[in-house]
């Protein structure tokens, strides 16, 4: 182990890290190759050529981005459970893969660094941190530089419990003789097991099992005791969730017999509860119920079937339940899969699959045509695929008078978290593609009720997945965005359905715009349970009660504080249904949607009064569901046994570091990792202007940080849907992976552009008109500022808003330059062929219905001269920018750029196609990736810069020269067109 005393040198200023001395730095550089092939100062004119006039730093280039230095977000962070230490991650590539981990007191000036990414854990009393460096086991002393080193160490383990928990007392580690030391790491007492083949802890960390080689021997050890069981023939066992019973799945080739045993680890007793001489009977699958108590498990014979089989404390030997052609289960249906306990351990939850029937041979004399009927419930190319689809039907096995009740048939899916208790929610799915039919989408929801198998229909319809259980599970709460964002409440007592958020404002929950005339997304925001009958619920900005049975007014717990501040309000932490009792203090992730100001409040449940701030600043921290953006953000995390929590804070100017707190107001920094303090890097400012027709639009500018107010700027506009709340997220610099740069801007804001990042507002049924309303509207309003240069401004989309940039590229007159990727360029193309992926299927459903965006255009021969409008390649005449195509060879959206090509050649319209032979919808691949950055910041230099052009554009590349020409030399004599003005100013000034 390299062990070191952190102090981190960046790049050419030497900025420090942290305030140590330094050992040794720990960077694994990537060096770019020699050769001339990714020469920028050479071939991208930007890269040489700055506009601003003011000293500045380096700007970025392969390097830097190929050993970027970050703190991955949830890589490796552990705290010790006093809170007074960190471990966390370090990473020196882009791709944040993590390569050193630094050890670090929250209270003190001591750190050590670890080369390296294998993790480690602390030890219960937070004295001790251990991980293993290559052979040898570490253990270092907290606080200290005393450490403890075991050699010849093959590997090591900890409790689950304790790896989860930081409840770390005890290690076992094995050596390469292959005894296995178990330690008590508070203690220091170890004991020692000979000859091991493998070992690990139960779930619970009450025993250590390991297993000799001598008979297929298994040991297994009390942890708390020192007793110890021992088992032969032992070839898989399994732990019930309490520690307190233990399966033994045996088998003996001296007597060519196979088994079962139950072992109660109270007294260790084995008791043979199913066994076989058949060697071809084996189980494939088993389960204890949650008290330990019962067992089921699949046994599957020679010819493959399953039968299941139970057994419970008190029998002598298990029983076969189920077979194939038991009562119940449907002819022409077999057993298959696994078999479990459901959550109340009342019944057996298994799978059914039909029989797969023998095909039977294809007569070479039939005549083998495909006939397309008119009538046909689901397209004729699709149907070879769904019948390769196996059909698996849920069922349960009642143990109190064996019923077996099939929950799912035909067309029929269990609905996800669909079974509690004695009840199961299933909902019908569409059995054919007739989208336009209005039965199609009528799926009915039912509950099943597993006393007699009966099923009551529901009135309302269920969103899902948005099905919860509460927690006594007498009651199941679902959301109906059809009816305009509620929640229905359905008692299993007695029958009941209430809508429980009738009394709330309409339109309140599961609407994210402010606008509600426009985009209207159905989301259930389900958070929290409050005692038995109260649900937890947030709409756009504040967290409500709503009363199981709809008796009780609904309560709005932060008092509209949040909606009147525009303040988003969620429970910090993790995604999930917690628990929660009146009195309880919840800590809230806040975002302001105004400043897009991010932070913590505090609000006692049940007590009177607004959300007490804690802090709310211009950074991001955590994220909430409801924001936009690019970053993720870190949940806070809390010490064990202290008031102490670890958080992760950034800005667009200063990278991810952690930080310590003890209440959310005050910060302490931990780290002051700023790699970006060494290149021209970027600053954000948040715009506001006015849309085409008058409404306000909201955008994210980034400018050089070298930026000189008195020169003009060119601009690119890169756009998806609404993106401003990332104005405070860190986006690391990074290869150009697409001609969308809204998530990796640094690049060309650090090439000197400014990137202009703007929300679009979506109007139902026409995303064409939404797209030149809000970006044509940014691009008018960038045209007013004093430092942009309103005759070189370009735009980029891909993906959903390369089909946006398409339309914005043929009604336009704004852009000198745009760069478009995926899309659908002609859209009845694209509607109306079948998609090359998957199951051969119709794209005319998306398209008219559910677009991204806007949603879909509607019927396509009742709005024809919409969907024309939207077809790009009809309208090509009237663009007049230069047009950069990505579409790549593995992308299955491939047919309309060649559509679109071909159009814009015919027409002569200046445009060029970068198509990657290994690629799919984006790049991944690092060779390809520094290509297309070039490629993609020369077009926009030629534009929107006045450079010359490369010899790309100029000549082209044959086929003949693919692979061993790049032409990224720049052309001064040569011509990207015939009426290209750069091209023939460029030309002038090479002569002269």
């Amino acid at each position: 182990m390299k062990r070191l005393i952190l102090f981190f040198l960046l790049g050419i200023n030497l900025d420090v890290l942290w305030a140590q001395h330094n050992d040794m730095l720990i960077n694994k550089s990537i060096q770019v190759k020699g050769d001339e092939r990714w020469n920028l100062d050479k071939f991208v004119w930007s890269h040489t050529h700055q506009l601003s006039s003011k000293p500045g730093k380096p700007i970025l280039d392969f390097n830097a981005i190929d050993n970027w230095m970050s703190f991955p977000v949830g890589k490796n962070v552990t705290i010790s459970r006093n809170g007074q230490y960190i471990i966390y991650g370090i990473s020196t590539n882009r791709l944040g893969e993590v390569d050193s981990v630094v050890l670090q007191s929250t209270v003190s000036e001591w750190r050590q660094a670890i080369v390296g990414s294998n993790a480690g854990f602390f030890s219960a009393d937070s004295k001790l941190y251990f991980f293993q460096d290559k052979e040898e086991l570490c253990f270092m002393t907290l606080g200290s530089d005393q450490n403890r080193k075991v050699k010849d160490v093959l590997s090591f383990n900890v409790p689950l419990n304790g790896n989860l928990s930081g409840k770390n007392e005890w290690i076992a580690y094995q050596l390469k003789n292959k005894d296995v030391v178990l330690q008590n790491l508070l203690t220091g007492k170890e004991k020692r097991f000979e000859g091991v083949i493998n070992y690990g802890f139960d779930r619970t960390g009450k025993w250590l099992t390991y297993q000799l080689g001598n008979d297929k021997e298994l040991v297994v050890y009390n942890l708390s005791f020192g007793s110890e069981f021992t088992f032969s023939s032992v070839n898989g066992y399994s732990f019930d969730g309490n520690g307190s019973v233990l399966l033994l799945k045996t088998s003996s080739s001296s007597v060519n017999r196979s088994g079962l045993q139950y072992v109660d680890l109270s007294d260790g007793k084995a008791i043979s509860i199913w066994e076989t001489s058949d060697n071809d009977n084996t189980i494939s699958d088993l389960q204890l119920d949650g008290a330990g108590k019962q067992v089921v498990f699949v046994v599957q014979d020679s010819s493959r079937k399953n039968s299941i089989w139970y057994w419970r404390e008190g029998m002598e030997k298990a029983v076969m339940k189920l077979k194939d052609n038991s009562v119940g289960i449907a002819v022409g249906l077999l057993i298959q899969g696994k078999a479990s306990f459901t959550d109340n351990n009342h019944y057996i939850q298994f799978y059914l699959a039909p029989q797969i029937k023998e095909e039977k041979g294809i007569d070479t004399d039939a005549v083998q045509v495909d006939v397309w009927n008119y009538k046909d419930t689901i397209l004729q190319s699709t149907q070879p695929y769904l019948l390769k689809e196996q059909a698996k039907f849920t069922a349960v096995l009642d143990l109190a008078n064996g019923m077996v009740i099939q929950l799912e048939k035909e067309n029929e899916k269990l609905i996800i978290r669909g079974i509690s208790g004695d009840v199961a929610i299933v909902q019908t799915k569409s059995d054919n593609d007739r989208f336009w039919e209005k039965e199609n989408g009528n799926n009915r929801t039912f509950v099943v009720f597993f006393n007699d198998g009966s099923r009551k229909p529901l009135t309302e319809k269920v969103g899902v997945p948005s099905v919860r259980f509460s927690p006594d599970g007498n009651y199941f709460i679902f959301f109906n965005g059809d009816k305009i964002g509620n929640y229905f409440s359905y008692n299993l007592r007695n029958g009941k359905l209430v809508n429980i958020s009738a009394r709330v404002p309409s339109g309140q929950f599961g609407i994210r715009s402010e606008d509600p005339s426009l985009t209207y997304i159905t989301v259930d925001q389900m958070i929290g349970w409050l005692g038995e009958k109260g649900l937890l619920v947030a709409d756009n900005y504040d967290i409500w009660q709503l009363d199981l049975d709809g008796k009780k007014p609904p309560v709005n717990f932060t008092k509209g504080y949040g909606r009147q501040h525009k303040t988003i309000f969620r429970i910090s932490g993790e995604a999930g249904m917690g628990v929660y009792s009146n009195k309880d203090t919840l800590l809230l992730k806040a975002f302001n949607q105004r400043t897009k100001f991010n932070g913590y409040y505090r609000m006692v449940l049940g007590v009177p009064g607004n959300p007490e701030k804690l802090y709310m600043g211009p950074c991001f921290m955590e994220n909430l569901n409801g924001i936009s953006g690019s970053g993720s953000g870190m949940f806070p995390m809390k010490a064990a046994d202290a008031s102490i929590w670890i958080v992760q804070r950034q800005t667009a100017t200063e990278a991810p570091n952690y930080f310590v707190t003890r209440d959310f107001k005050d910060y302490k920094p931990l780290t002051h990792l700023q790699p970006q303090k060494n290149y021209n890097w970027l600053t954000t400012e948040l715009h506001s202007y006015r849309h085409l027709d008058g409404t306000l639009g909201k955008g994210v500018l980034y400018r050089p940080e070298n930026f000189d107010p008195t020169k003009k700027y060119p601009v690119v506009i890169s756009f998806y849907a609404a993106l401003s709340d990332q104005l405070y997220q860190f986006l690391p610099p990074n290869y150009i992976s697409s001609p969308v740069i809204f998530a990796r801007p640094a690049w060309m804001v650090s090439h000197g552009y400014l990137v202009f990042v703007p929300d679009i507002r979506f109007i139902p049924g026409n995303w064409g008109l939404s797209t030149m309303n809000s970006i044509e509207g940014a691009a008018r309003y960038l045209k007013t500022l004093s430092y942009v240069d309103g005759e070189r401004m370009g735009a980029a989309g891909h993906s959903n808003s390369g089909r946006f940039g398409y339309y914005l590229f043929t009604h336009s007159k704004s852009f000198a330059a745009m760069s478009m990727g995926g899309g659908a360029p002609n859209l009845l193309s694209s509607a109306l062929l079948l998609q090359s992926r998957g199951k051969e299927e119709s794209n005319l459903e998306w398209h008219e219905c559910s677009a991204y965006g806007s949603g879909g255009l509607g019927n396509l021969w009742q709005n024809k001269d919409l969907w024309m409008d939207h077809t790009a390649v009809l309208h090509i005449d009237k663009a007049i920018s230069p047009l950069l195509i990505f579409q790549n060879k593995k992308d299955n959206a491939l047919l309309s750029s060649v559509q679109m090509y071909i159009a814009l050649r015919r027409l002569a319209k200046p445009a060029w196609w970068l198509q990657y032979d290994d690629e799919g919808h984006t790049i991944s691949k690092v060779k390809d990736l520094r290509d297309f950055t070039i490629r993609y910041t020369q077009f926009f230099d030629h534009f929107l810069k006045s450079a010359p052009a490369p010899r790309w554009m100029t000549e082209g590349i044959p086929y003949r020269l693919k692979g061993i020409e790049s032409r990224y030399e720049l052309d001064w004599e040569g011509s990207c067109g015939k009426k290209c003005m750069v091209c023939k100013k460029s030309s002038r000034e090479f002569k002269q």
